[in-house]
């Protein structure tokens, strides 16, 4: 056990120098702005596209917006392009191409077809096993570039991320302190840049736009177009990075190739040190956190709470499993495999293995490429349209806008949290085999279990409770019945201690990471709220002023909403205009005054041992507490005091406890939605795709700091890090008997070395 502290170097390699002579505007400057006629350029070149390998004019965007490191941190390795191919030493006949099923030939196989083809057509004709990454990423860079729809989604995110990005200064502060791994990116020049590229599909556009975008490291900022994520990029490895000795390997966890090749270390990925192929991908392409231990434990095969059976299970990390089209057809690996009964000096084999594809349930069938954008890429074409993805738009009846005690402001309706990306569900079930299970003693009792929210009493140490909370997305009156109950559950059952266990919780209901803290800590509630501010451009002006005087709907923006930070009453003016001119990194933007975001507090005072006790509760977490979750743990941890635990993440660096904490976020289309039904002229268009639009518009404050939470990053190392093992791997309940003997000892029990992993692995 390590107790771990906030290291202060400074990254060199992964972070380029911003550039203010180059970029620096101030916000009357931008907001006077032409109307982006420029954007595009009529010329069309064919460019290559793939996820990872972008055309060249692209990578010189990405060089330009400090977006691309060296060759560790970056979007393209030499190394990788320029490794011979491997070979297999011994067949593994699971991942042999000879044994797959023939194409039919009417389908054009798996090579290039012929110049008269429409190749969406072929793929819209195979089912697996018949798809292959070629037919898919075929079909995908047939799909022409539209400069037309370009013009219109780069002047939009344009006018989005100028007028309400509330990190869109922050976001270019470089050379930040450890656990931030995230270079400066000006959102802006990223735009401009691409406006100025020449492209001939629309799927190399799309794609750079997601990783501009992605580059941010905030996961409340996202271009999710679903058009090019609607098939399913699986490896038969599911992979993890284990600690022994202080060691970190990449291992396979789980083999569905049928080869006996679980524990087996693998020793490169596409020629590249393992753990480094892993992390270079993943810090392209997920926006997750500004850490870079938290973006691994997504890479990896991880448990994962299942709220409905109350199960701990194997959800497969994004580097084997992908919704978006990875860079090449195979990945090669060089593998060793400790000795077995049947291989006594061990094995070491190099495997070429094709990604195998399936369609998601969001794939609508299609003909032609036209049929394929309009029926997967296009909302207003979709044959079979989804369940919304909008935002809570705010929309309340005219008598409960009329009753201030009854209405409920707009964004206390909003889901805070990550976006669950990609969605594994397939049209065809995906092979799974039984895991391999080790004889364990039961290390905790389920006490009680609510709609999500799981109560455990610890088998050996009775005294001590876990609190299992997978999300903040919950029915609020429902959940808060079943926190009390499952509390006094405990209570009753002699729990004095407790562990809140917010593993991959991505977030929810500002409402109810306000109540957790509140049912902890009851008896000063007000401490629960933040000091928050917004951008106030002129259009955000003129919403909060429209509706301020509206009976009939209720926006974001509507200064009722807020209440004044010196008084606590609720705003019956409009606060927008009382903004200020702040410059924190290389742009000086406006800014309203602090105000609170309005909330019912409704926690009681229960008589726990645990309440108002930071020494009686511990968190637990893997760095992916987001949003609102985020939002609860620093409270928890830097107003009250309460420690925390990290788990997985690099050996030997210091991890975060949440992941993006800072803000509340809002989707374009509710944006568009307040427009519309104020009647105030809009600056912005919709997006024809269908996908998910939306950037953080409120930001939060720890009293007495300057630095907003999402860009402070000192609030974010946990005071303890764990590492992952073979068992705690598998055996997610093992880490609560380690936190508990490391934190609560009793004679003769050491956190380091608990009985049960002893047991768990032999």
């Amino acid at each position: 056990m390590k107790t771990r502290n906030c290291n202060p170097s400074m990254l060199s390699a992964a972070v380029v120098s911003y550039q203010p002579a180059a970029t620096a505007k101030d916000d009357n400057t931008t907001a006077n702005s032409p109307r982006r006629s420029r954007y595009m350029s009529s010329k069309h070149r064919l460019t290559p596209g793939s996820r990872i390998v972008l055309s060249l004019a692209t990578a010189a965007v990405l060089l330009a917006l400090s977006i691309v490191g060296s060759s560790e941190h970056g979007l393209h390795s030499p190394a990788l392009a320029s490794a011979a191919p491997l070979t297999r030493h011994t067949p593994v006949q699971h991942l042999s191409s000879q044994n797959k099923r023939q194409i039919p030939s009417r389908l054009g196989g798996g090579g290039r077809p012929q110049a008269e083809e429409d190749p969406c057509r072929i793929l819209g004709q195979l089912e697996e096993p018949y798809v292959t990454w070629t037919h898919v990423q075929q079909c995908y860079e047939n799909v022409p570039y539209n400069v037309t729809e370009a013009n219109t989604i780069l002047s939009t995110l344009y006018t989005l991320y100028r007028d309400y990005y509330i990190f869109l200064d922050m976001a270019m502060l470089e050379n930040q302190p450890k656990p931030f791994t995230n270079p400066p990116v000006d959102i802006l020049q990223g735009l401009d840049l691409i406006s100025q590229q020449e492209y001939h599909s629309d799927f190399q556009f799309q794609t750079d736009v997601e990783i501009l975008v992605s580059r941010l490291n905030d996961a409340h900022a996202n271009y999710l177009a679903f058009c090019y994520r609607h098939y399913l990029f699986v490896q038969p490895f599911e992979l993890y990075a284990p600690v022994a000795n202080n060691v970190q390997t990449v291992r396979i966890l789980v083999d569905k190739s049928f080869n006996d090749l679980e524990e087996c270390q693998v020793l490169t990925i596409d020629g590249i040190n393992a753990l480094d192929a892993i992390q270079n991908y993943i810090d392209v392409n997920s926006a997750i956190s500004k850490d870079a231990g938290v973006r691994l434990n997504k890479a990896l095969t991880a448990n994962t709470f299942n709220a409905d059976t109350k199960e701990w299970t194997l959800n497969p990390g994004l580097f084997t499993s992908r919704a978006t089209l990875p860079e090449r057809q195979t990945m090669v690996y060089h593998i060793q495999c400790p000795a077995s009964a049947a291989h006594p000096h061990g094995r070491e084999e190099r495997l070429n293995v094709d990604w195998e594809v399936y369609r998601l349930v969001s794939w609508n069938s299609f003909e032609s490429t036209e049929s394929f954008l309009n029926r997967n890429c296009y909302s207003d074409t979709d044959p079979n349209p989804k369940k919304s993805t909008r935002q809570h738009s705010g929309r309340v009846s005219q008598e409960r806008r009329k009753v201030k005690e009854s209405w409920k402001p707009a964004w206390e309706g909003s889901v805070q949290e990550a976006v669950d990306i990609p969605r594994h569900e397939t049209i065809k079930s995906l092979p799974s085999i039984e895991k391999r299970q080790y004889v364990k003693d039961e290390v905790a009792w389920m006490i009680f279990n609510g709609t999500t929210t799981a109560f455990y009493q610890l088998a050996k140490r009775p005294s001590i409770g876990v609190v299992v909370i997978p999300t903040h997305s919950v029915n609020l009156e429902i959940e808060s019945k079943i926190m009390v109950e499952g509390f006094e559950r405990l209570y009753e059952s002699g729990v004095r201690n407790v562990i809140l266990d917010m593993t991959s919780n991505g977030g929810g209901y500002v409402t109810f990471a306000y109540d957790l803290v509140d049912w902890m800590f009851p008896t000063d509630n007000q401490t629960s709220v933040y000091q928050s501010d917004l951008r106030a451009s002129m259009s955000a002006k003129a919403i909060a002023q429209v509706d301020l005087t509206n009976d009939d709907y209720s926006s974001y923006f509507n200064p009722s909403s807020f209440s004044d930070i010196g008084t606590h009453k609720d705003f019956e003016t409009n606060f927008f205009l009382q903004d200020q001119l702040i410059r924190r990194a290389h742009r000086r933007l406006n800014y309203t005054p602090k105000v609170f975001m309005n909330h019912n507090l409704g926690a009681l005072e229960m008589g726990m041992p645990w309440q108002n006790d930071a020494q009686r509760i511990v968190i637990m977490t893997d760095g992916a507490c987001g949003s609102a979750c985020g939002m609860s743990l620093n409270r928890l941890k830097n107003t009250h005091g309460v420690q925390s635990y990290a788990v997985g993440g690099r050996v030997g660096e210091d991890l975060s406890m949440f992941s993006f904490p800072g803000a509340s976020v809002y989707g374009l289309d509710s944006l568009l939605n307040d427009f519309e039904n104020l009647g105030v002229d809009s600056p912005m268009q919709r997006i024809r795709y269908k996908g998910i639009f939306r950037v953080p518009i409120l930001e939060f404050f720890q009293e007495g700091d300057p630095v907003p939470i999402e860009y402070n990053p000192k609030l974010y190392t946990a005071d303890f890090h764990l590492d992952y093992t073979p068992v705690t791997a598998r055996h997610h309940e093992v880490l609560w008997e380690i936190v508990a003997n490391n934190h609560w000892r009793e004679d003769g029990e050491t956190g380091d070395d608990p009985s049960i992993e002893k047991k768990l692995f032999q």
